[in-house]
């Protein structure tokens, strides 16, 4: 297990500090599983509290024993209920919090309106969007992590054409590639942090199914086992000449390497094969020019202009309606973190930054085309984290 050091969590909860004092925040108030794992070393359920100086204060609900056990933090307590939490925040901090910031966009309301209830004093502010902003730009302590997650999933693809047989159905491949990667520690769920979103390993299909949609907000989705769980492998078994994708990343200590590959049982139609060259020509473009300074939003533009001029722009990330307006989106403990490569983003690249970028048509009846690997951001440009050769595999 890999405990997190206090020179790092200092640093995160330094960089939080400033961007609290910026929007005149006094404290922040963490509940959210991932944050509170960010800047305290351990999940364990309680709240994190941020004062906007000094170090903070983890009052854990359970288990007690281990979150001192994974912390580096010292100042861990436990905790009977949520009516204990005013009473520590009077105790800790020793003035009165006029402003407290919450992570507003995964907080209950039920629960924002216990807290009310509970300090009516104080007033709540949103800092969801900072917090995610202190996230998007990785130390390398983290870059580390991300390296050991692209040696893990690389191992797991060059066992993929060994696997690939005619007649396997899409789930029993998904779940040899998943043993591979869990004999290998990964922890075995993907992160999402936007409401109602979920995501298992990746995506896994054949075919057709590479071609369907679904509710997660992903140019792909995949039919799934059942209208329960309507994502991802489901039953279609492989065919010679058709598109077998693996979207499957390595994730290493939380933080997740996100790739995609195609391979094929022989070649397939002479249009997805310029599919494929396409989405390579997209993502060389995007790379070049993906550098410290660059706009999110022109860089997506970028891609959508070389889709159009190649006479794939109704395919481009989904099919016409169901299309995606991103090309790429952070990754680190979450698979949809800052920055975003997407119309109209705000983001604009900065060293440190860690970002999937997967340029992918969608043809319906037949299946989907691109690739997808993890970069970070250097002080010149844009350096591969992603390990797999980026050849298109014909069995």
């Amino acid at each position: 297990m890999q405990i997190i050091p206090l020179t790092e969590l200092e640093r995160r909860v330094r960089a939080l500090q400033d961007k609290m004092k910026e929007a005149n925040v006094q404290a922040s108030l963490l509940v959210e599983n991932i944050d509170r794992y960010y800047f305290s070393g351990t999940m364990q359920q309680g709240y994190l509290f941020v004062p906007d100086e000094g170090a903070p204060l983890h009052m854990v609900r359970r288990n007690l024993e281990r979150a001192r056990e994974e912390s580096s933090w010292e100042q861990i307590v436990p905790l009977a209920g949520l009516k204990q939490v005013p009473s520590y925040l009077q105790e800790y901090s020793r003035r009165g919090l006029k402003t407290i910031g919450l992570e507003l966009d995964v907080l209950p309301v039920n629960h924002f309106q216990r807290l009310q209830k509970l300090l009516p004093q104080s007033q709540f502010q949103d800092i969801s969007g900072a917090v995610r902003e202190v996230r998007m730009v990785k130390s390398e302590f983290e870059l580390e992590l991300f390296r050991k997650a692209a040696e893990m999933a690389d191992e797991m693809y060059q066992q993929i054409p060994a696997l690939l047989q005619e007649g396997k159905p899409e789930v029993v491949f998904a779940a040899e590639l998943e043993a591979i990667l869990r004999k290998s520690g990964h922890q075995g769920v993907g992160r999402m942090r936007a409401f109602n979103m979920e995501m298992f390993f990746g995506h896994v299909f054949f075919g057709a199914n590479g071609a369907l949609t679904s509710f997660v907000d992903s140019p792909t989705g995949g039919r799934g086992v059942s209208a329960a769980s309507p994502q991802s492998a489901g039953w279609n078994k492989l065919k010679a000449h058709e598109p077998a994708v693996v979207d499957y990343g390595g994730t290493y200590e939380g933080y997740t390497v996100d790739q995609t590959r195609i391979y094929s049982i022989g070649s397939l139609a002479p249009e997805l094969e310029r599919a494929f060259q396409v989405a390579r020509s997209i993502q060389d473009a995007v790379v070049d020019r993906a550098r410290p300074g660059a706009s999110c939003a022109d860089l997506y533009q970028l891609a959508v202009d070389m889709a159009g001029q190649e006479q794939f722009g109704d395919y481009f990330m989904g099919y016409k309606e169901e299309q995606v307006k991103y090309i790429g989106h952070g990754v680190g403990l979450d698979y949809d973190e800052f920055p975003l490569l997407s119309k109209g983003s705000p983001h604009v690249l900065e060293p440190g930054m860690v970002y999937a970028l997967e340029p992918k048509f969608l043809f319906p009846g037949r299946g989907m085309i691109g690739l997808e690997n993890t970069y970070y951001v250097n002080q010149v440009g844009s350096v591969k984290l992603s390990r797999t050769s980026d050849e298109r595999m014909i069995l």
